[in-house]
């Protein structure tokens, strides 16, 4: 960028946030009013510049919209942030005094693109997403961190398509003139972003949308145009956050040309079964109850590590909880591992010297017998044993299950379906019901074994 003609090598650079919210500047409504002017040294425009920022009306203001606690959204990473405007176009005016007298028009070069991603743009993606209730790779503030690699489920992309802005500055005896990284000055900034939203599993882009925000700094600060960019950057994600396109896009489960959501990618964890292993009828030494306080449930031992499977809904956003055994013993449980949308959780605890459960690895077949444990309604229910058989394979809203008429009721919801030998083939989820004070019986869902192992990315040491 140029700024020209009065400092035709000088960058106008990016400088730090307002610290207030934005209000209009005094000297620029006057400044507005004004047809025509002209500038210290050549004459440059004979009528204000055609710049976004001066366009009427302004863009709508910002409204937070946080995203609703039971719509949790893929995981999003900042890949890039780049620009189309075009090489000689003007996109900022700059004033210099007390008065603010219009001086130098600037504009843009190619050469000197200061829209590259920085560890700043890092940290105000993090900061405003996260605060508006989104899931965010990665965290700025830890400096081992790999820069390079842009992790998360969706990547975001930002095209900046339009950016102009008006700043003054030279308020004070001595400032350089023009001079803005260092001179206290106020400003106004306008920017337009297409936003485009990027599945790495897919090699899909998946959502574009565009933003346009304006933002005026409330008093002046030093280095206004960083103040101005920082600003706008943030309002735009403020905007993306409440654009309904980017909400549905986000937290729609990534599904493959199968129709199924798969699983991430994620650090495996290896386990050991155990040496005891546990038949049916000795399964509930192998089973807990859950208790968060805000609900109930039933876990199960798979390794001798003291590491559980449950149900996400189960454990919510807590992350310790107390387990019950069935000899009436208690330990605490760490929430290590949890996918919302599979809805499975990973629990840890000390280790047990019990049997652990057995996991099967062969698909069911219909007809054949099963058995689920849990804790039905409340814990002096722990441990209660209930048969059926396998009713059926499902697929519903991209995710796998097993139907059975197994009898399962609340409480029961991250307890084991075994199969006639002790192993664990499913875990339990849900009853069929079309409206809360549905009774249907026999209707029941259970999430395989081999769908919470991959997503969880957990995996077991052969013994």
């Amino acid at each position: 960028m140029n700024l020209l003609p009065t400092a035709p090598d000088q960058p106008c650079g990016r400088r730090a946030p307002a610290a207030s919210p934005p209000m209009r500047p005094s000297w620029l409504g006057a400044f507005l009013a004004i047809a025509t002017f002209s500038l210290s040294g050549p004459v440059i425009a004979a009528e204000l510049p055609d710049l976004s920022v001066f366009s009427k009306p302004p863009p709508a203001a910002v409204v937070d919209r946080p995203l609703e606690a039971d719509r949790p959204s893929q995981t999003l990473g900042l890949a890039r942030i780049s620009s189309s405007i075009r090489h000689g176009a003007s996109y900022a005016l700059v004033l210099w005094g007390r008065k603010c007298a219009p001086d130098s028009l600037v504009t843009w070069d190619e050469a000197n693109d200061a829209f590259e991603k920085t560890e700043v743009d890092d940290r105000i993606f993090h900061e405003t997403l996260t605060g508006l209730g989104f899931r965010v790779a990665g965290d700025p503030t830890d400096l081992f961190r790999d820069a390079e690699a842009p992790a998360g489920d969706l990547q975001v992309g930002g095209l900046i398509t339009d950016y102009s802005f008006s700043a003054c500055g030279g308020f004070m005896p001595g400032e350089q003139k023009l001079d803005m990284e260092t001179a206290i000055g106020t400003g106004v900034g306008q920017m337009t972003v297409e936003w485009q939203i990027y599945v790495p599993a897919l090699s899909r882009t998946i959502a574009r949308i565009r933003t346009t925000v304006r933002v005026e700094t409330a008093t002046p600060v030093i280095n206004v145009p960083e103040a101005i960019h920082q600003a706008l950057m943030r309002d735009s994600l403020r905007a993306l956050a409440a654009d309904d396109g980017f909400r549905k896009a986000v937290t729609t489960p990534i599904r493959a040309a199968s129709g199924l959501v798969e699983p991430q990618p994620g650090e495996p964890l290896r386990l050991t079964s155990g040496k005891t292993l546990a038949s049916v009828p000795e399964a509930h030494q192998a089973v807990a109850a859950v208790v968060t306080g805000a609900s109930l449930g039933t876990a199960f031992l798979v390794s001798e590590q003291g590491y559980l499977l449950t149900n996400r809904h189960v454990v919510g956003s807590t992350r310790l909880l107390k387990l019950r055994w069935s000899d009436g013993s208690e330990s605490i449980g760490e929430v290590i591992r949890s996918d919302a949308g599979r809805d499975v959780a990973l629990i840890r605890t000390d280790p047990r010297t019990g049997p652990v459960l057995r996991l099967r690895s062969e698909p069911v077949r219909q007809g054949e017998t099963v058995f689920a444990i849990g804790t039905p309604m409340e814990t002096r229910l722990q441990g209660t044993l209930t048969r059926g058989v396998i009713s059926a394979s499902r697929t519903l809203a991209g995710y796998r299950f097993i139907q059975s008429d197994t009898a399962v009721n609340p409480g029961n919801s991250g307890g084991p379906l075994l199969d006639e030998s002790g192993r664990v083939v499913a875990v339990t989820v849900s009853r069929y019901a079309s409206e809360p004070a549905d009774r249907t019986q026999g209707l029941n869902f259970f999430i395989p074994i081999d769908d919470a192992l991959s997503f969880l990315a957990l995996t077991f040491e052969p013994r």
